[in-house]
């Protein structure tokens, strides 16, 4: 018995708790507005208010009590509305219908301050001689009084057009911000149009879709397409990120789930990379026979140009067969330095051992986010006791790790072949390592 008992309270406990969380859920069913859709009019050529059934026109009879049907149907395909068409509000209102003589906006005030209702949408419908004229407005009430807070009108050649219109008609009649009625895109911006990065870091693309009467979209879904992945990487949200130097495209296009969207926005990317760099190192192989690891320092300069574009602008010439032929050896290793010098950028690389010697190299750079790869040659000359004096043949790689968005920290391996001007011309080789800086623009 006594185990019973505590079964019922516990029972009893949790209805208690949960009553709330059910009313609590009725609460937020009943927080939707409730709009009511009334018949439309039938106004003649001055305007006036017209009886349609003294017309004698089947078609427009019909359209002054289909059309709100129409209208209200899509106001509860939307979702967020409480919606009340003429039949539903004849079985709950005693008033109604109203008196054929009553003006809509009276009808309207009635229904705003004697019975609750958050909004009206009233209608009138006026047949001309070649055109028929419909009219909406939404109104609301305010300070004591109904408030206009929409009207659209639009025209219909035939009355069988007419309801054809109540798309266009609801979408002017409610704001962007309430899409009753889903507009296409019809054009995409983005700002900017034009965007220099810096190679590795990130930027986030803004675009701004517009309906057909050049009205800003909300919260609309875009698809963005890179045009060369190798060089801007850009994710499902529309943020991007350098990975190579060079310029590419992003496309951005507006999608719509009911009708086809407009043309793409495209937004031209420029990676840049770093303009000015700082090294400190040292040579792991020895020199002039000693045994010591000298300490080097070097500067490198990065002209801020994609070689790569230049080269599309000149006009193709006709290269030589033996050029392209590639089973010629020659033609291979050619085309394999020039791809390296030519497609990359071109960095300049000053480094020297103080009182020692001076190396200057012109190298072509193949750089991703996280590092990079090159060849190059140049000339060393002594400055003091040094005999080393001839042309360098370079081959650089390294990383990088980017501290801030001007900064990044490379760690790079150098090896240098040097063939001499002057005495015994057989090459020697280097290894170098360094560490530095490189400044971005």
């Amino acid at each position: 018995m006594f185990k019973l008992k505590t079964f019922l309270l516990v029972l009893c406990l949790v209805c208690l708790i949960s009553l709330p969380a059910e009313a609590g859920n009725l609460n937020i069913a009943e927080q939707k507005e409730k709009i009511a859709v009334l018949n439309f009019s039938i106004l003649d050529e001055q305007g006036n208010l017209l009886d349609p059934l003294s017309l004698g026109n089947a078609e427009i009879i019909t359209l002054s009590r289909s059309m709100p049907l129409g209208v209200a149907s899509r106001l509860v395909q939307f979702g967020n509305f409480e919606v009340y068409d003429h039949m539903y509000l004849k079985e709950t209102i005693e008033v109604i219908p109203f008196p054929v003589d009553m003006p809509p906006f009276e009808q309207a005030r009635i229904l705003l301050t004697e019975y609750g209702f958050d909004q009206v949408i009233i209608g009138s419908i006026a047949p001309m001689q070649n055109l028929v004229i419909i009219g909406l407005q939404r109104y609301d009430y305010f300070r004591d009084k109904p408030r206009i807070l929409g009207s659209a009108m639009t025209t219909a050649p035939r009355t069988t057009d007419v309801p054809a219109q109540i798309d266009p008609l609801l979408t002017k009649l409610f704001p962007p911000e309430i899409p009753v009625i889903e507009s296409p895109i019809d054009q995409v911006y983005v700002i900017p149009s034009l965007l220099r990065i810096n190679l590795g870091s990130s930027h986030q693309i803004s675009a701004i879709a517009l309906d057909s009467l050049g009205r800003p979209l909300t919260d609309p879904t875009f698809l963005y397409i890179s045009g060369d992945e190798s060089k801007v990487f850009v994710d499902e949200g529309g943020r991007i990120k350098g990975l190579q130097p060079g310029t590419t495209t992003v496309s951005v296009r507006g999608i719509s789930r009911t009708a086809r969207s407009g043309p793409p926005a495209t937004m031209t990317v420029v990676v840049v990379p770093p303009a000015f760099g700082i090294r400190l190192g040292t040579l792991l192989t020895d020199r002039s026979g000693t045994d010591s690891f000298p300490i080097r320092m070097g500067f490198r300069f990065t002209p801020s140009f994609d070689q790569s574009l230049q080269k599309q602008d000149l006009p193709a010439t006709p290269a030589p067969a033996a050029a392209t032929d590639p089973t010629n050896p020659l033609a291979f290793i050619g085309s394999f330095f020039s791809s390296l010098l030519t497609s990359g950028l071109m960095t300049f690389d000053l480094d020297f051992d103080p009182n020692d010697e001076i190396l200057f190299a012109l190298n072509g750079i193949q750089r991703s986010s996280t590092g990079y790869i090159g060849t190059g040659v140049g000339y060393a000359t002594p400055l003091g006791e040094s005999e080393t004096q001839g042309f360098v043949f370079r081959f650089t790689a390294g990383v990088q790790v980017r501290s801030m968005s001007r900064l990044s920290f490379p760690v790079e391996a150098i090896v240098d072949m040097i063939i001499p001007t002057t005495g015994d011309i057989r090459p020697s080789f280097r290894l170098g390592v360094n560490l530095g800086i490189d400044l971005f623009p």
